[in-house]
């Protein structure tokens, strides 16, 4: 008979595996079916939040505990109220609401099943987002779709970059499939003398311009409806900015992304790349190491070190690489055309 030995480690590692998919499902369920913004209204004991909204009081015992052990929810003496990040993040009249992202992560198929498919084919990548980038062409109701996801989860980042000293000095700035426009528009919104031009497909400049419109900015920053990998750029730029694009895309692309910035500059011109770095490791941080999965299943490209990019932008000619810590998980790797 065999004797049971105690393992070198206990498996709490492999628990918090095992359960890793129920705070997701917890979010999602939560904001689908409207909890946090009752719970923005009138803040409740269970007991009282079951009979106000006719959820299940034996479901709400496992998610509102789940929701507190999040971050989302915080707990007084029994009574459920929302956090100050979910009354910026999660409820559906902020500017920053991330309902898009979320009605996105409803609509993809199960991650393992693309990931083992990643494994076994590099080449086998299932996303209209990316067929429409490399062709050139994106429907309305598409660009529509995609650029409300990118802007969700952008705009904080968006105006906490314009407010670090990162683009200090630029004057005419490039933003190269700058989406909805929020980069240039909190950088406009901030710096009077700045001019921008958001660059990408002609669907995705539509919606831009309506948010252009909106934010009081409509006079400095314009759109310029480009195929950026086939059409010639708009010129006479200081600095240009690429937001979240390097990671959508393979080295010979982030390469030749590069070369046109930098043939585009006059010398003293800057290239600011806005990315979540990996460390020089490549063992964190977790939630990076997570986005670049998900750059992989979404994308050709992946989460970069600043080793990685540095070597990108000194092949194309840039030198005085350095980064900033803008928000988050996020930083502006610069790089200068020489004199």
């Amino acid at each position: 008979m065999s004797r049971y030995e105690s393992p070198a480690t206990d498996d709490r590692i492999l628990w918090d595996l095992h359960l890793s998919g129920y705070p997701l499902a917890a979010l999602l369920a939560a904001d689908e079916l409207g909890v946090f913004q009752a719970l923005a209204d009138a803040p409740a004991d269970l007991a009282t939040f079951a009979s106000r909204t006719g959820f299940s009081e034996r479901a709400l015992r496992a998610l509102l505990p789940m929701l507190a052990a999040m971050g989302l929810l915080v707990t007084r003496n029994g009574v459920y109220s929302i956090t100050s990040s979910t009354r910026s993040f999660l409820l559906p009249g902020s500017p920053y609401y991330w309902g898009p992202v979320l009605d996105r992560l409803r609509q993809l198929p199960p991650p393992h099943i693309a990931l083992a498919r990643a494994l076994k084919d590099q080449n086998r990548i299932e996303s209209a987002p990316l067929n429409a980038w490399e062709s050139g062409a994106m429907a309305e109701s598409f660009a529509r779709m995609v650029t409300a996801y990118m802007h969700s989860h952008s705009l904080a980042a968006a105006v906490a970059m314009a407010r670090t000293p990162a683009l200090r000095g630029v004057q005419q700035l490039l933003d190269v499939g700058g989406g909805s426009g929020c980069y240039s528009i909190a950088l406009a919104q901030l710096d009077p003398q700045i001019r921008c031009v958001v660059m990408d497909l002609p669907a995705v400049c539509a919606v831009a311009q309506n948010h252009i419109a909106s934010s009081g900015v409509k006079d400095r920053v314009s759109t310029a409806a480009v195929d950026i990998f086939r059409d010639p750029w708009p010129q006479g730029v200081d600095g240009v900015l690429f937001s979240n694009v390097f990671h959508d895309w393979d080295l010979p692309t982030c390469r030749a992304l590069a070369a046109r910035a930098f043939e585009l500059l006059q010398p003293g011109g800057r290239v600011f790349l806005h990315e979540a770095l990996l460390n020089d490791l490549r063992d964190g941080p977790f939630t990076t190491a997570a986005f670049s999965i998900q750059m992989l299943l979404q994308t050709r490209g992946q989460q970069f070190t600043f080793a990685d990019l540095t070597e990108i932008l000194r092949a194309a000619g840039f030198v005085n690489p350095q980064y900033m810590s803008t928000h988050a998980y996020f930083s502006v790797v610069s790089a200068l055309k020489p004199a």
